[in-house]
């Protein structure tokens, strides 16, 4: 509560503040464009709750390790497990992903106009260069209308991209852990061409044993000018990780013992996984006049996977995936003298293969052959959006046809053939509405739908041992009612406060066997409800001292749940906290030095559906600075951070619904970095 006072204070402030305008500069916070949508719409007029982050000279101080250092301001949005580099940040917006075993589900991922989710819903993050991040919209709730399967919520980033001259950076981070960061971006300017190439290279022994990283990350964007009227960008990227080691779960008992071990069976059997990636992908838009143009865009990924469970049987995963994707849109707009309409038709098609094998996991050492598949998945979709302005209203509605067909095919018959079909059709309505009421006040409402197939990964995971998919899962589908308040006051503080309804059928929700140890299965869960509030602020006390707030109310149940080990019926949903906060305090001057000093509370939350098991709530301090240095074609910035300053005690990830109580896996505790930033420019 004391947040939100502070909030409140903060909101009846500014008019004190509005009489001294004339000694301090005031800040105006520009309504930027939000691309997320695909037909851009300003940020103040949107009748969805988004949440943007835009990089800035503050950018310099991060440690750019995980990004959940850009995310932790957005409310709605809760993340885990940012130092298991085996298992990718978990990533949950307004409850859609929280169930994750590895990697992002149930959030569409996009970078750069390129879908980073596979067709299945799966998604990944660990081929993104965090130096060049420029900006991340982030649109919260079901948004299957726009972009299909798991789109529970969106995450859009965009890399650098707006430069005019060369330039070429250069960074050095050195942290706890062994942590080392090496990082060179390169930019060229040339007529109608611009280039950039940025390639990372990280290095960890991580916070607990058994949890070290070696990565190395390469980035190239091209974008070029054709003519007046068409443009085409083109980009590439090589991901080669040899090392991301798991150190798994512990009982409260073994979290009490010592922090830093890692479970015996996670050291006996080498867990963790190797991984290499490329990936190319171009975007080309035309305009044929001032009302009309058309965008295409297509790409296609392969993705190289060795993971290593902590169990014999089938515990070494060989996965080979290679999923390509097109789609186009054409869009007219039509103006009069008080309305405006823009039409957008478009489809998208996606089509992803996998080819999955298991073996024994002999004590870290690859084994015999226990399963062989071949598992695909073909989306093809067709979508209408149209935003109609009058006035001060502003109307948007979307339709979308999404027909999924998931195939497998059993390539090891001594068994048995468990090949297999499934189509998961699917059609998703939304409807929105905005008024703009004066001093850049707006009101807006709206209704949105949702689905979420279940990933082959999920279906390949059988209970029953047999080969093929799990033919009990069924699609989850959610039901999204919000109605919000936002705007801009006195210019120098922004708000946004959105009030939402969910409702969810078909849960997919993760469990473990005893007969199989450590391997993680799925089941549809009845339906759900999720009752939330959102609040984020932005406040410029003067050019230089800003602060941001964000407050998020998540009441997630089960309204009908029953399992043979009880009726979980009105239970919490587990991995999400009823409320979450975060608070900045950000400070830039014309002098080159920069400050930031955070703090996220985290309120208690459950670890499995039974809510018998939960982990306390915690509260972590961050604080970082840095000072630029100019010369006459450069810039030089030192940095320094520290996490966790007050060494709170907490889990970095929770295993939900694990079998045998190992459901934590500490946080580190205090710890530090200290780099260098080097620009060179014309």
């Amino acid at each position: 509560m004391r947040y939100i006072t502070l909030l409140v204070i903060l909101l009846l402030g500014c008019h004190s503040t509005n009489a001294q305008k004339d000694s301090l500069k005031i800040i105006v916070l520009d309504s930027v464009e939000i691309k997320a949508l695909r037909i851009e719409i300003p940020s103040q007029q949107q009748p969805f709750s988004i949440a943007t982050y835009t990089a800035t000279t503050l950018q310099e101080t991060r440690q750019q390790l995980s990004l959940q250092e850009y995310l932790t301001h957005i409310p709605g949005l809760f993340s885990l497990n940012a130092n298991n580099y085996a298992q990718d940040l978990r990533i949950s917006i307004r409850g859609f992903g929280a169930r994750s075993a590895f990697g992002i589900r149930g959030v569409k991922i996009i970078v750069d106009g390129i879908p980073e989710t596979t067709p299945d819903g799966q998604g990944q993050i660990d081929n993104l260069n965090l130096g060049i991040v420029e900006k991340i919209e982030v649109l919260k709730g079901p948004s299957s209308t726009l972009y299909g399967n798991a789109s529970g919520g969106i995450i859009h980033i965009t890399t650098k991209q707006n430069f005019n001259t060369d330039f070429l950076e250069a960074g050095l981070t050195l942290g706890s852990y062994n942590n080392q960061q090496y990082q060179i971006t390169s930019g060229i300017v040339k007529n109608n061409s611009k280039i950039i190439f940025q390639a990372t290279h990280t290095l960890s022994d991580g916070y607990r044993d058994q949890s070290g990283l070696k990565n190395t990350n390469l980035n190239l964007r091209w974008f070029q000018k054709l003519s007046d009227k068409s443009k085409i960008n083109f980009q590439a990227n090589y991901t080669n990780s040899p090392i991301g080691d798991d150190a798994g779960g512990l009982t409260l008992e073994e979290v009490n013992a010592d922090r830093r071990q890692a479970r015996d069976r996670n050291i006996q059997f080498g867990t963790g996984e190797a991984i290499e990636q490329f990936k190319i992908g171009s975007t080309y838009n035309y305009s044929i006049n001032e009302k009309q143009d058309i965008q295409f865009y297509g790409f296609y990924n392969h993705r190289n996977f060795e993971g290593r469970l902590p169990f014999n049987f089938g515990g070494w995963i060989d996965l080979n995936r290679n999923y390509f994707g097109q789609g186009g849109h054409y869009k007219i707009e039509n103006k009069a003298i008080n309305s405006r309409n823009t039409l957008q038709l478009g489809y998208d098609f996606a089509s992803q293969k996998d080819i999955r094998q298991r073996f024994t996991n002999d004590d870290g050492t690859r084994g015999t052959n226990t399963l062989d598949q071949i598992e695909r998945f073909t989306n093809i979709a067709f979508y209408a959006l149209d935003h109609f302005y009058i006035k001060k209203w502003l109307v948007t509605a979307g339709l979308r046809f999404d027909s999924n067909i998931l195939k497998v095919t059993d390539q090891k018959l001594d068994n048995g053939n468990q090949s297999g079909r499934r189509n998961l059709s699917s059609v998703n309505p939304s409807l929105g509405v905005n008024y703009q009421l004066a001093n850049q006040l707006n009101l807006y409402g709206n209704f949105r739908s949702s689905f979420e197939t279940p990933s082959l990964s999920e279906l390949s995971a059988n209970p029953t041992g047999e080969d093929g998919f799990n033919n009990s899962l069924d699609p989850q589908r959610a039901f999204n009612y919000e109605i919000g308040f936002k705007g801009l006051v006195c210019n120098r503080l922004s708000f946004d406060l959105a009030l939402f309804y969910i409702n969810t059928k078909n849960d997919l929700v993760p469990f473990e066997l005893e007969a199989f140890p450590d391997r993680s299965f799925f089941r549809n869960a009845g339906t759900t409800e999720r009752t939330g509030a959102e609040l984020s602020t932005n406040y410029s006390i003067s050019s230089e001292f800003s602060v941001q707030g964000s407050y998020t109310y998540s009441n997630f149940k089960y309204t009908s749940f029953t399992l043979p080990q009880g009726d979980f019926s009105e239970n919490a949903l587990p991995g999400i906290p009823k409320h979450f906060t975060a608070l900045s305090f950000l400070y830039k001057n014309v002098k080159g030095f920069n400050a930031r000093l955070q703090h996220r509370f985290v309120d208690t939350f459950f670890a499995n559906d039974a809510n018998s098991v939960s982990e306390p709530s915690y509260h972590i301090a961050d604080f970082s600075m840095s000072y630029r240095f100019k010369g006459q074609h450069s810039i030089w910035s030192p940095f320094f951070g520290i996490n966790n300053i007050f060494d709170a005690k907490y889990s970095d990830n929770i295993r939900l619904n694990a079998f045998g109580g190992r459901y934590f896996e500490p946080a580190p505790g205090i710890n530090f970095y200290v780099g260098i930033r080097y620009k060179l420019s014309e």
